[in-house]
């Protein structure tokens, strides 16, 4: 389940297991609906079962792993209901934040964000860096929405819906999407910052919004014509 490479340091142990578990979790190296055990795991990685403990309570608090009634673990399982739920928190959280980040905004940084997103208009399908480089902008873009609210309580609540919405998007992506659908969500990002960048808050709102629309439907196609589980 999990590649070797794994070098455990001594200090802060718990931290590195969390982070060596949710860099596998994002690649799909760890798939949703995964079993984990504490015990399994520390055998794996070679440690003891406190940093993986301390670890796996991370993951929770994250919105990665769930318990399970039977005492074990278990990564987020993606059902209709699972990803509505993301989405509706998505909508309430991210649209206020847009709202409030458009007073407070860091040009130079949307500006970059902009120039980012207007150079995969021109990317080459083939690229085999394409979808890493398209998910890391994803996310900083809207990690960037978040911090420029200025609301350390939306932005803290905001941390976590992100951290999923990256794990979603991880599986999203892994089914092989198509092309024209990472240059429509392309398009839809540079209206967001293009609004942004012109000041019009409702322009940035509804950009938003209708990103967030289209994204919840897209992710609700893949799941619909994912393979069954077994």
């Amino acid at each position: 389940m999990l590649k070797p490479g794994f070098v455990a340091q001594r200090a802060n142990l718990g931290q590195q297991v969390y982070q060596h578990l949710l860099d596998r979790i994002y690649k799909m190296e760890i798939e949703p609906g995964t079993q984990l055990g504490i015990g399994e795991m520390a055998d794996q990685l070679g440690v003891s079962r406190s940093p993986v403990r301390d670890a796996f309570v991370h993951l929770m608090a994250e919105g990665v792993l769930e318990p399970l009634p039977s005492g074990g673990y278990r990564v987020i399982q993606f059902t209709h209901k699972y990803i509505d739920d993301v989405f509706v928190m998505r909508h309430a959280l991210e649209l206020t934040a847009v709202r409030l980040s458009v007073p407070n905004l860091d040009r130079a940084r949307i500006q970059q964000l902009r120039d980012t997103w207007a150079q995969f208009a021109d990317a080459d399908p083939a690229d085999p860096t394409l979808i890493e480089r398209h998910g890391r902008a994803d996310q900083d873009l809207h990690q960037c929405i978040a911090e420029m609210s200025g609301n350390l309580l939306l932005k803290d609540a905001l941390d976590k819906i992100v951290s999923i919405a990256a794990l979603v998007r991880r599986w999203h992506y892994a089914g092989h999407i198509p092309h024209r659908h990472l240059m429509m969500t392309v398009r839809e990002h540079l209206r967001v910052l293009d609004a942004m960048l012109a000041g019009d808050v409702e322009g940035a709102v509804a950009a938003l919004d209708e990103h967030l629309s289209i994204a919840r439907a897209r992710t609700l196609e893949r799941l619909d014509d994912a393979p069954a589980a077994s």
